[in-house]
């Protein structure tokens, strides 16, 4: 009996330990792990593909806008669409949205540290003969960020 009480209190102390271990690191790293939100309101940024093209972001309120400023689509854009972001690292955000009259999906990642963007999109997801499926994964270098006051 005397050792499963011993056991009983080791197993507990070593549980709580490592509860506490995990929600330090969580602390230390402050990340924002969980619901979605707006993190990036506020914030501006111009990024170049690499294969030239060349697009300008807006965060404000919950929405995004975008408009091409380089390359075949310039002059093209969106506004008012509700994103969702999370915090993953320091300085680098998870952002996604859905551009429900374009059957768009969009996912991307912003380094701000490493000024690089990362980009998974579906294009035109809606099974039409005139408009072929397009996925675009590609990544950028951001040329001017501007961050929310």
């Amino acid at each position: 009996m005397k050792t499963k009480l011993v056991a009983f209190i080791c197993l507990t102390l070593i549980s709580v330990e490592l509860s506490l271990a995990q929600s330090k690191t969580a602390e230390e790293n402050n990340f924002q792990f969980g619901q979605p939100e707006h993190f990036l309101d506020g914030y501006s940024l111009n990024f170049q593909y690499q294969n030239g093209t060349a697009i300008h972001f807006e965060f404000y309120n919950g929405m995004a806008k975008y408009e091409w400023v380089a390359g075949p689509a310039k002059g093209n854009g969106n506004k008012d669409i509700p994103y969702r972001s999370q915090k993953i690292g320091n300085e680098q955000y998870l952002i996604n949205w859905h551009e429900t009259d374009k059957k768009d999906y969009l996912t991307v990642v912003l380094d701000f540290e490493k000024m690089l963007v990362h980009s998974s999109i579906i294009i035109g997801y809606e099974n039409k003969p005139e408009r072929k499926l397009k996925t675009v994964f590609s990544s950028g270098i951001i040329d001017h960020l501007k961050r929310a006051e």
